[in-house]
Protein backbone atom coordinates (compact mmCIF):
# COMPACT_ATOMS: atom_id res chain seq x y z
CA UNK A 1 0.00 0.00 0.00
CA UNK A 2 2.76 2.44 0.97
CA UNK A 3 4.67 1.56 -2.17
CA UNK A 4 1.62 2.37 -4.30
CA UNK A 5 1.12 5.79 -2.62
CA UNK A 6 4.78 6.64 -3.09
CA UNK A 7 4.65 5.69 -6.75
CA UNK A 8 1.52 7.84 -7.31
CA UNK A 9 3.05 10.76 -5.38
CA UNK A 10 6.27 10.48 -7.43
CA UNK A 11 4.31 10.43 -10.64
CA UNK A 12 2.37 13.54 -9.75
CA UNK A 13 5.54 15.30 -8.65
CA UNK A 14 7.21 14.40 -11.94
CA UNK A 15 4.24 15.83 -13.77
CA UNK A 16 4.76 19.20 -12.02
CA UNK A 17 1.87 18.96 -9.52
CA UNK A 18 2.53 20.81 -6.27
CA UNK A 19 3.61 18.68 -3.37
CA UNK A 20 0.51 19.23 -1.24
CA UNK A 21 -1.81 18.44 -4.15
CA UNK A 22 0.31 15.49 -5.25
CA UNK A 23 0.16 14.07 -1.73
CA UNK A 24 -3.61 14.60 -1.46
CA UNK A 25 -4.14 13.12 -4.90
CA UNK A 26 -2.01 10.09 -4.03
CA UNK A 27 -3.87 9.57 -0.73
CA UNK A 28 -7.21 9.96 -2.51
CA UNK A 29 -6.28 7.44 -5.13
CA UNK A 30 -5.00 5.13 -2.42
CA UNK A 31 -8.26 5.45 -0.47
CA UNK A 32 -10.30 4.90 -3.64
CA UNK A 33 -8.13 1.90 -4.52
CA UNK A 34 -8.58 0.51 -1.04
CA UNK A 35 -12.31 1.02 -1.26
CA UNK A 36 -12.34 -0.63 -4.65
CA UNK A 37 -10.38 -3.55 -3.30
CA UNK A 38 -12.67 -3.87 -0.31
CA UNK A 39 -15.65 -3.76 -2.65
CA UNK A 40 -14.06 -6.38 -4.87
CA UNK A 41 -13.31 -8.52 -1.81
CA UNK A 42 -16.92 -8.13 -0.65
CA UNK A 43 -18.19 -8.91 -4.13
CA UNK A 44 -15.87 -11.91 -4.21
CA UNK A 45 -17.20 -13.09 -0.86
CA UNK A 46 -20.78 -12.59 -2.04
CA UNK A 47 -19.97 -14.36 -5.30
CA UNK A 48 -18.37 -17.24 -3.38
CA UNK A 49 -21.46 -17.46 -1.19
CA UNK A 50 -23.70 -17.37 -4.27
CA UNK A 51 -21.56 -20.03 -5.97
CA UNK A 52 -21.60 -22.17 -2.83
CA UNK A 53 -25.37 -21.76 -2.57
CA UNK A 54 -25.81 -22.53 -6.23
CA UNK A 55 -23.56 -25.59 -5.91
CA UNK A 56 -25.52 -26.72 -2.84
CA UNK A 57 -28.79 -26.24 -4.71
CA UNK A 58 -27.40 -28.09 -7.75
CA UNK A 59 -26.12 -30.87 -5.44
CA UNK A 60 -29.52 -31.10 -3.76
CA UNK A 61 -31.28 -31.13 -7.15
CA UNK A 62 -28.83 -33.76 -8.45
CA UNK A 63 -29.39 -35.81 -5.29
CA UNK A 64 -33.16 -35.50 -5.72
CA UNK A 65 -32.89 -36.39 -9.41
CA UNK A 66 -30.63 -39.36 -8.59
CA UNK A 67 -33.11 -40.51 -5.91
CA UNK A 68 -36.00 -40.12 -8.33
CA UNK A 69 -34.04 -41.89 -11.06
CA UNK A 70 -33.02 -44.63 -8.62
CA UNK A 71 -36.66 -45.14 -7.67
CA UNK A 72 -37.79 -45.07 -11.27
CA UNK A 73 -34.98 -47.46 -12.25
CA UNK A 74 -36.01 -49.78 -9.41
CA UNK A 75 -39.62 -49.64 -10.61
CA UNK A 76 -38.51 -50.28 -14.21
CA UNK A 77 -36.37 -53.18 -13.02
CA UNK A 78 -39.35 -54.61 -11.15
CA UNK A 79 -41.56 -54.18 -14.22
CA UNK A 80 -38.84 -55.76 -16.40
CA UNK A 81 -38.55 -58.65 -13.95
CA UNK A 82 -42.33 -59.13 -14.05
CA UNK A 83 -42.32 -59.01 -17.87
CA UNK A 84 -39.38 -61.43 -18.00
CA UNK A 85 -41.22 -63.80 -15.65
CA UNK A 86 -44.36 -63.60 -17.80
CA UNK A 87 -42.32 -64.18 -20.95
CA UNK A 88 -40.52 -67.08 -19.28
CA UNK A 89 -43.87 -68.60 -18.25
CA UNK A 90 -45.28 -68.12 -21.78
CA UNK A 91 -42.11 -69.58 -23.34
CA UNK A 92 -42.32 -72.57 -20.97
CA UNK A 93 -45.98 -73.11 -21.95
CA UNK A 94 -45.16 -72.79 -25.67
CA UNK A 95 -42.20 -75.16 -25.30
CA UNK A 96 -44.39 -77.68 -23.48
CA UNK A 97 -47.05 -77.45 -26.20
CA UNK A 98 -44.40 -77.84 -28.90
CA UNK A 99 -42.90 -80.79 -27.02
CA UNK A 100 -46.33 -82.42 -26.74
CA UNK A 101 -47.04 -81.83 -30.45
CA UNK A 102 -43.63 -83.16 -31.44
CA UNK A 103 -44.14 -86.22 -29.25
CA UNK A 104 -47.58 -86.80 -30.80
CA UNK A 105 -46.19 -86.42 -34.34
CA UNK A 106 -43.30 -88.77 -33.52
CA UNK A 107 -45.76 -91.31 -32.12
CA UNK A 108 -47.93 -91.09 -35.24
CA UNK A 109 -44.88 -91.44 -37.47
CA UNK A 110 -43.67 -94.39 -35.40
CA UNK A 111 -47.07 -96.07 -35.71
CA UNK A 112 -47.20 -95.42 -39.47
CA UNK A 113 -43.66 -96.70 -39.92
CA UNK A 114 -44.48 -99.81 -37.89
CA UNK A 115 -47.61 -100.39 -40.00
CA UNK A 116 -45.67 -99.93 -43.25
CA UNK A 117 -42.93 -102.27 -42.01
CA UNK A 118 -45.56 -104.85 -41.06
CA UNK A 119 -47.20 -104.59 -44.49
CA UNK A 120 -43.84 -104.91 -46.21
CA UNK A 121 -42.96 -107.87 -44.01
CA UNK A 122 -46.28 -109.55 -44.84
CA UNK A 123 -45.81 -108.90 -48.57
CA UNK A 124 -42.23 -110.18 -48.46
CA UNK A 125 -43.37 -113.28 -46.58
CA UNK A 126 -46.16 -113.86 -49.14
CA UNK A 127 -43.74 -113.42 -52.06
CA UNK A 128 -41.22 -115.74 -50.42
CA UNK A 129 -43.97 -118.31 -49.85
CA UNK A 130 -45.07 -118.06 -53.48
CA UNK A 131 -41.50 -118.41 -54.66
CA UNK A 132 -40.98 -121.36 -52.36
CA UNK A 133 -44.17 -123.01 -53.62
CA UNK A 134 -43.17 -122.35 -57.22
CA UNK A 135 -39.69 -123.75 -56.62
CA UNK A 136 -41.22 -126.85 -55.03
CA UNK A 137 -43.63 -127.21 -57.96
CA UNK A 138 -40.80 -126.80 -60.48
CA UNK A 139 -38.71 -129.35 -58.60
CA UNK A 140 -41.63 -131.75 -58.61
CA UNK A 141 -42.13 -131.21 -62.36
CA UNK A 142 -38.41 -131.69 -62.96
CA UNK A 143 -38.48 -134.84 -60.86
CA UNK A 144 -41.51 -136.08 -62.82
CA UNK A 145 -39.80 -135.28 -66.13
CA UNK A 146 -36.63 -136.99 -64.94
CA UNK A 147 -38.67 -140.00 -63.88
CA UNK A 148 -40.42 -140.11 -67.26
CA UNK A 149 -37.12 -139.73 -69.04
CA UNK A 150 -35.59 -142.43 -66.89
CA UNK A 151 -38.54 -144.74 -67.56
CA UNK A 152 -38.34 -144.05 -71.31
CA UNK A 153 -34.59 -144.55 -71.34
CA UNK A 154 -35.04 -147.82 -69.46
CA UNK A 155 -37.74 -148.88 -71.90
CA UNK A 156 -35.55 -147.94 -74.86
CA UNK A 157 -32.66 -149.84 -73.33
CA UNK A 158 -34.88 -152.87 -72.89
CA UNK A 159 -36.06 -152.58 -76.51
CA UNK A 160 -32.48 -152.13 -77.67
CA UNK A 161 -31.43 -155.14 -75.63
CA UNK A 162 -34.27 -157.16 -77.14
CA UNK A 163 -33.33 -156.02 -80.64
CA UNK A 164 -29.71 -156.80 -79.98
CA UNK A 165 -30.70 -160.19 -78.66
CA UNK A 166 -32.77 -160.77 -81.76
CA UNK A 167 -29.94 -159.59 -83.93
CA UNK A 168 -27.56 -161.78 -82.03
CA UNK A 169 -29.85 -164.75 -82.47
CA UNK A 170 -30.37 -163.92 -86.11
CA UNK A 171 -26.65 -163.46 -86.65
CA UNK A 172 -26.03 -166.77 -84.95
CA UNK A 173 -28.60 -168.38 -87.21
CA UNK A 174 -27.13 -166.66 -90.22
CA UNK A 175 -23.66 -167.76 -89.20
CA UNK A 176 -24.94 -171.27 -88.81
CA UNK A 177 -26.60 -171.12 -92.17
CA UNK A 178 -23.50 -169.63 -93.68
CA UNK A 179 -21.41 -172.31 -92.07
CA UNK A 180 -23.71 -174.96 -93.48
CA UNK A 181 -23.76 -173.35 -96.91
CA UNK A 182 -20.11 -172.36 -96.93
CA UNK A 183 -19.03 -175.57 -98.39
CA UNK A 184 -21.61 -175.45 -101.13
CA UNK A 185 -21.45 -171.87 -102.33
CA UNK A 186 -19.03 -169.29 -100.95
CA UNK A 187 -20.37 -166.68 -103.36
CA UNK A 188 -23.88 -167.11 -102.06
CA UNK A 189 -22.58 -166.93 -98.49
CA UNK A 190 -20.76 -163.71 -99.28
CA UNK A 191 -23.94 -162.21 -100.74
CA UNK A 192 -25.93 -163.26 -97.72
CA UNK A 193 -23.29 -161.80 -95.41
CA UNK A 194 -23.50 -158.53 -97.29
CA UNK A 195 -27.26 -158.65 -97.01
CA UNK A 196 -27.03 -159.32 -93.31
CA UNK A 197 -24.66 -156.41 -92.85
CA UNK A 198 -27.01 -154.18 -94.76
CA UNK A 199 -29.91 -155.32 -92.61
CA UNK A 200 -27.85 -154.70 -89.47
CA UNK A 201 -26.95 -151.23 -90.68
CA UNK A 202 -30.58 -150.52 -91.44
CA UNK A 203 -31.59 -151.80 -88.03
CA UNK A 204 -29.00 -149.70 -86.30
CA UNK A 205 -30.13 -146.68 -88.27
CA UNK A 206 -33.71 -147.44 -87.31
CA UNK A 207 -32.72 -147.82 -83.65
CA UNK A 208 -30.89 -144.51 -83.76
CA UNK A 209 -33.87 -142.83 -85.40
CA UNK A 210 -36.18 -144.35 -82.76
CA UNK A 211 -33.95 -143.08 -79.94
CA UNK A 212 -33.87 -139.59 -81.41
CA UNK A 213 -37.65 -139.62 -82.02
CA UNK A 214 -38.32 -140.74 -78.43
CA UNK A 215 -35.86 -138.27 -76.92
CA UNK A 216 -37.32 -135.16 -78.68
CA UNK A 217 -40.64 -135.08 -76.73
CA UNK A 218 -38.75 -135.58 -73.50
CA UNK A 219 -36.39 -132.69 -74.28
CA UNK A 220 -39.37 -130.50 -75.19
CA UNK A 221 -41.04 -131.30 -71.85
CA UNK A 222 -37.81 -130.39 -70.01
CA UNK A 223 -37.49 -127.10 -71.91
CA UNK A 224 -41.15 -126.21 -71.27
CA UNK A 225 -40.85 -127.12 -67.58
CA UNK A 226 -37.73 -124.98 -67.06
CA UNK A 227 -39.15 -122.00 -68.95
Amino acid sequence: MTTMISEVYSAFKTAGVPEQEAQQAAEAMSSENLATRNALAADKRDLSKDIAGTEQKLSDKITNVEQKLSGEIAEVKQEVAVVEQKLSDKIAVVEQKLSDKIAAVEQKLSNKIAAVEQKLSDKIAAVEQKLSDKVVAVRQEVAAVEQKLSDKVASVRQEVAAVEQKLSDKMAAVKQELTDKMADNRQQLSAEISEVRRIVSVIRWMLGFMLVTMALPILREIIVAWS
